[in-house]
Parts: C-alpha cells; sequence; structure tokens
C-alpha cells in the first residue's frame, strides 16, 4: 500500500468512527415525540391512531364559498315560456308587448376582486371558452317570474333604500345582471338591488338597432319607476344610467314630470350618457323636478359613446371634447377619461384596476344625504381651478 493510499484509509477511518459516535450519542438521548403523527401511525391501516379529540384550526377547515347577491329586474325583453321558472335562454333580444318581473340570484366567486365582474373567457378566437365554475365566475343560480304585486311586495317589505341600475348598449340581459350585482356588491350595499333590462341585441354592431330599442323602452322604465316611488315612500332611490340606457331614462323621467309623478329619486347618475347635448340641456330643468341630484360621469375614451359620437350628427352629453366636459346647470360632471375604455364593460382591465368611478358611486349609493364631489371623493381635481370649480376630475 502506498504512502497516499495509507494516509486515505487512515482519514476514512477516522471519520467514520466519529460518526459512529455521534450517532451512539443522539441514539442514547433519543426520545420519541407523543405528537409526532409519524409515530402514532397504526402499520397494518397506515392511518394514524386517535387518541383523543383531534382541534383542527378554523382556517384549515373553512372553505371561502360564493357569495349570492338578489337582483330583482324589470324587462320589456321577450321571454318564452309562462311559468314560474325563467332560463336564459328563453330571454331574448327582442322587443315584448309586456313587462316581465322577477328576480335573478346571482353567484359571486370567492376570488371577486372590486370592480370586476369575472366571467369565463374565450381563446383561440371564441372557438374556446372557459367552463363556467362558481368558485371562479359570477353565474346565476335562478331566476324567477314575479306577479307585479309579488315584484311590489319584495321592495316594500324591504324597508332599506333602492338602487336600480338601466344598462347600455350592447349589453345581454345576463351581463346587465352581473353588473348590477357587482356593484351592490362591491359597495356592500344593503337595500333592495334591481335591473332594468331592455332588449339590446348585446352585439357591437347593431348600435343603431339598439337605439330604436332604446327609444321604445322609456314608458315601460317609466312605469317602473312610479311603481318603485309608490312601494318605498320615505325612503331613499337611487338611479345609475349607463350609456344608452340614459337615453331612456331621460325620456322616462321628463314623462313622468309630465303627470306630476313624485318619483322621490334621491340620487340620479349618468354614466357617459350618450344622449344628444342639445336634446339633454332641453330636458335638464325638467328632470331635476323629478331627481333631487344629479351626477354626471364624461368621458372622451368610452367606447361605447365614441361609437355614438362617430354615428351621430350631434354631440353627446356624456363626451368630453378639447374644450373640457359640456357643463349643465345643477348637475355635477366627472371627467372620467382617466379610468379607461368603458366603466361598465365586463372583464376590462384598466377598468378593474383602476376602479375610480365605482368607489365614488358607491359612496353616493351609501350616503344618507348628498354630499358633493369633491367632498366624498377628495382626490378628484377641481376644475379649471381649485378656488372656483365648475366641473371635477380624476387626475391622469
Amino acid at each position: 500500500m502506498g504512502v497516499q493510499s495509507w494516509v486515505g484509509w487512515g482519514m476514512r477511518s477516522r471519520i467514520s468512527m466519529l460518526v459512529l459516535a455521534l450517532f451512539v450519542a443522539n441514539c442514547s438521548s433519543f426520545e420519541p415525540s407523543k405528537t409526532n403523527d409519524a409515530d402514532n401511525v397504526d402499520l397494518a391501516s397506515k392511518k394514524p391512531v386517535s387518541e383523543g379529540p383531534v382541534v383542527v384550526p378554523a382556517s384549515a377547515t373553512v372553505e371561502k364559498k360564493p357569495a349570492l347577491q338578489q337582483v330583482l329586474f324589470v324587462s320589456n325583453r321577450k321571454i318564452s315560456g309562462a311559468g314560474p321558472s325563467i332560463t336564459l335562454s328563453s330571454i331574448t333580444a327582442e322587443p315584448a308587448t309586456n313587462v316581465t318581473y322577477g328576480r335573478a340570484i346571482v353567484s359571486i366567486p370567492p376570488i371577486h376582486r372590486i370592480g370586476r365582474t369575472e366571467r369565463p373567457v374565450s381563446s383561440f378566437f371564441g372557438l374556446i371558452r372557459e367552463k363556467e365554475s362558481d368558485s371562479k365566475h359570477f353565474v346565476i343560480k335562478r331566476i324567477d317570474r314575479f306577479t307585479e304585486e309579488s315584484f311590489a311586495r319584495q321592495i316594500r317589505e324591504d324597508r332599506n333604500s333602492v338602487l336600480l341600475f338601466v344598462h347600455g348598449y350592447n349589453v345581454e340581459f345576463s351581463d346587465a345582471v352581473f353588473r348590477t350585482a357587482q356593484i351592490a356588491f362591491d359597495a356592500n350595499y344593503p337595500g333592495t338591488v334591481i335591473a332594468f333590462s331592455w332588449p339590446s341585441a348585446g352585439k357591437v354592431i347593431d348600435y343603431d338597432r339598439d337605439r330604436e330599442m332604446a327609444l321604445v323602452s322609456s314608458a315601460r322604465l317609466s312605469r317602473a319607476l312610479r311603481l318603485i316611488a309608490e312601494q318605498a315612500v320615505g325612503r331613499r332611490i337611487y338611479v345609475v344610467a349607463h350609456s344608452l340606457g340614459s337615453q331612456i331614462v331621460m325620456d322616462a323621467l321628463q314623462e313622468a314630470a309630465a303627470r306630476n309623478a313624485p318619483l322621490q329619486i334621491s340620487e340620479l347618475v349618468f354614466a357617459a350618457p350618450d344622449v344628444g347635448k342639445e336634446l339633454f340641456e332641453s330636458k335638464a330643468e325638467e328632470i331635476r323636478k323629478v331627481a333631487g341630484n344629479v351626477t354626471m360621469y364624461a368621458s372622451s375614451a368610452d367606447k361605447a359613446l365614441l361609437v355614438s359620437q362617430a354615428k351621430s350628427s350631434t354631440d353627446r352629453i356624456g363626451y368630453v371634447g378639447k374644450d373640457g366636459p359640456n357643463l349643465v346647470d345643477g348637475v355635477d360632471t366627472i371627467d372620467v377619461t382617466a379610468v379607461g375604455e368603458d366603466m361598465f364593460a365586463l372583464n376590462h382591465s384598466t377598468f378593474a384596476e383602476q376602479r375610480a368611478v365605482l368607489d365614488d358611486l358607491g359612496r353616493i349609493i351609501m350616503s344618507e344625504t348628498h354630499i358633493p364631489p369633491g367632498q366624498r371623493t377628495p382626490t378628484l381635481r377641481r376644475m379649471p381651478n381649485v378656488l372656483f370649480p365648475r366641473y371635477w376630475m380624476y387626475a391622469l
């Protein structure tokens, strides 16, 4: 054996002896842990042997479940069938000669983020669509048909305030219900939540057709507003209208004003209203007769408003031009261009991340008194200057 081999063998022997000594020392002082699950296993069954009641932390057993949001609805869409239950497939984009009252129960996923309406996404040009899931998406669990009296009783017995949302152009029935549920849920709104769904085709290319449907829907909304006011006497009523839905609301309020109908609307909100500037200005005084306070969110980026602005020969009241938004006496105007392309679009990332309009809207519908924009949302910039503001704006 050479010198190097001898040295190597000697070193390995000393290391082996040291390891053995440490092992013996550890064995002599080792005591089995009584709380080690590995030592409490029945080797025959490979199952833990119970030594008494096992206390599991609540956080380990509580599984987050979807929340449920009730949304009452009024719709002049044609709905097939006459039974108490309604399926989504039976709700069409055709106008009906009558009005349907009902209730939708919406499931809101535990992963929900404020400002977002989580729905299945499509890929490969719409050929593949994600499967709808309660754990990930807004889902309509059931739709019930009500008589007018049953609908009225729901409002009458709630005893809280009422929130009515009127959707805009390019919106299907389900999307209208989802957005209404999301606004109420995110604001933690405690009152009665109602969606008015008119027969929009739910297609981008059908703007002209949607405008025709909007014009024939105002009488139905006017009746619904009177019914709500009759059942919610002495309570606050909030009406929020988006895009082309603002035209329906404006016409309905004008009709109510002509009838001297006491609608007792506490707060009226127009979000990117798709209404002619001159038309809105001519009816503003009548609108204020039946609506206590009016707020308008104006934008130069809202997609639905841009379509209307391009197709119409007149300026839209909700569009922000190079000289700023259109201002009307008695209407609190807020420039929300910085928020994004569509303040009430489903799954719109810019809106979901900024959620500025929903924050301000939440303060409106949760307040028992009217609070001016600059006070309820101090981050709004006063325009054109701090001392003499004529409107407000979200900073870019």
